[in-house]
C-alpha cells in the first residue's frame, strides 16, 4: 500500500475472478460491526463501534469553557492528551439532570472526543446486516442512523456520533475543497451514498465547489438499485452515467464494503473510480475498502482531501 496525500490510501483494485472469490467469499463473513452498549440513565439503551472507541474509564474533574453548547461540557486532560468532553444525554436531547459516571473516550475522523455517559454494559458483535434503518424517524434530525434487536428482545439505537459532534463542539477549521483546473460540469454526475444528513450536506458542499454535478442515495441497498438501473440504461461501461461513485463505509443493512463488492462484481463497473469515505481511519479500515475494491480512501469531513482525490481521479480516469 502508498499513501500519495495526506489521509489518502492507494491500491490497485483487485480483479473479481475466480482466484480471488474465496478471498471475497471471507471478507463477505467479517462484514460485521462490534457495539458497545451504554446506557445514559432510563431504560434504553445506546451503541457505538467499537472501532470508533479507544478506552471507557471512571468520570473525572471536567474543566469548563465559558460560551458553549450546554451539551459540551469543557475539556479534560487524558495522559496528557486535551480533548473535549460531550454529555450525550444532553446532546440526544434526554434530560441531564442524572449523573454520567463513565466517560467513553473515542477517536474518529483523527480527533478524540470524551463522551459522558451513565454506564457501559457489554459489547456484542453482528453482521451489518442485521443493523436496520431507523425509517420511521425523521433522518435529517436524527442522532441515531440504525438499529439493532438483541436476542432478549431490547433495542439499540446506535448513534451518529460525527453528526452530533458536528451540531455540538466548536467547528474546527476545516480546508475548503481545491478549485480543480478546467471545467467539470460537462462530466457524468458523481454518485455518493450516506446515511447521515449532515454528511451528505458536507459532499454536496464540496462537489457543487468543483463544480460538479451529483446524485445520491441515503442507504447502500438503494445506492445499488440506482446505480444498476443506471448500468441498464448505459451501453456497455456505467462510466457514461456516472464519473464516479463515493461510498460511506459505516451504512446499515449493507455497508459500503459490500455494495463496493457487489458492484464490482458487474463488469459495466469495471472502469468506474470509486472514493470511500470514512471517519474509521486506521490502515486496516483503508485496507478493508480497496480490498473491496476502492481506489482511494478518504477521511470523512475533511473536503480538501476528498476534493482532491476525486479529481485525481476524474483525471486518470477521463
Amino acid at each position: 500500500m502508498r499513501v500519495t496525500m495526506a489521509g489518502v490510501f492507494h491500491l490497485p483494485v483487485p480483479t473479481m475472478n475466480s482466484r480471488t472469490s474465496p478471498d471475497l467469499a471471507h471478507n463477505q463473513a467479517n462484514d460485521r460491526i462490534e457495539i458497545l452498549l451504554f446506557g445514559l440513565g432510563g431504560q434504553e439503551l445506546f451503541g457505538i463501534n467499537v472501532f470508533k472507541i479507544r478506552e471507557v474509564t471512571d468520570a473525572f474533574k471536567v474543566t469548563r469553557l465559558p460560551g458553549n453548547s450546554s451539551a459540551f461540557k469543557g475539556i479534560i486532560s487524558l495522559r496528557g492528551q486535551i480533548m473535549p468532553v460531550v454529555n450525550l444525554a444532553e446532546t440526544i436531547g434526554l434530560s441531564g439532570e442524572e449523573a454520567q459516571d463513565k466517560l467513553i473516550i473515542s477517536e474518529f475522523s483523527s480527533r478524540s472526543v470524551a463522551f459522558q455517559v451513565k454506564m457501559v454494559d457489554k459489547i456484542i458483535r453482528m453482521p451489518w446486516s442485521e443493523v436496520r434503518a431507523p425509517d420511521q424517524l425523521d433522518r435529517e434530525g436524527s442522532a441515531v442512523f440504525g438499529v439493532v434487536l438483541l436476542e432478549d428482545g431490547r433495542l439499540v439505537s446506535l448513534l451518529d456520533i460525527e453528526s452530533l459532534c458536528q451540531s455540538v463542539l466548536p467547528h474546527q477549521d476545516s480546508p475548503a475543497a481545491i478549485q480543480p483546473k478546467g471545467d467539470l460540469s460537462e462530466r457524468p454526475p458523481v454518485f455518493f451514498v450516506d446515511d447521515s444528513a449532515v454528511a451528505r450536506r458536507k459532499i454536496e458542499e464540496t462537489l457543487n465547489a468543483l463544480g460538479l454535478r451529483h446524485c445520491h442515495a441515503v442507504n447502500g441497498v438503494e445506492a445499488e438499485r440506482q446505480l444498476l438501473a443506471m448500468a441498464d440504461r448505459a451501453e456497455g461501461s456505467v462510466k457514461s452515467q456516472v464519473s464516479l461513485v463515493l461510498v460511506d463505509e459505516e451504512m446499515p443493512v449493507m455497508d459500503g464494503c459490500a455494495l463496493t463488492r457487489s458492484l464490482r462484481s458487474k463488469p459495466q463497473f469495471k472502469d468506474v473510480p470509486f472514493v470511500m469515505y470514512s471517519s474509521l481511519t486506521s490502515e486496516e479500515y483503508a485496507r478493508r475498502g480497496m480490498e473491496a475494491g476502492v481506489n482511494v480512501y478518504v477521511k470523512k469531513f475533511d473536503a480538501e482531501t476528498l476534493s482532491k482525490a476525486i479529481v485525481q481521479l476524474l483525471h486518470e480516469n477521463a
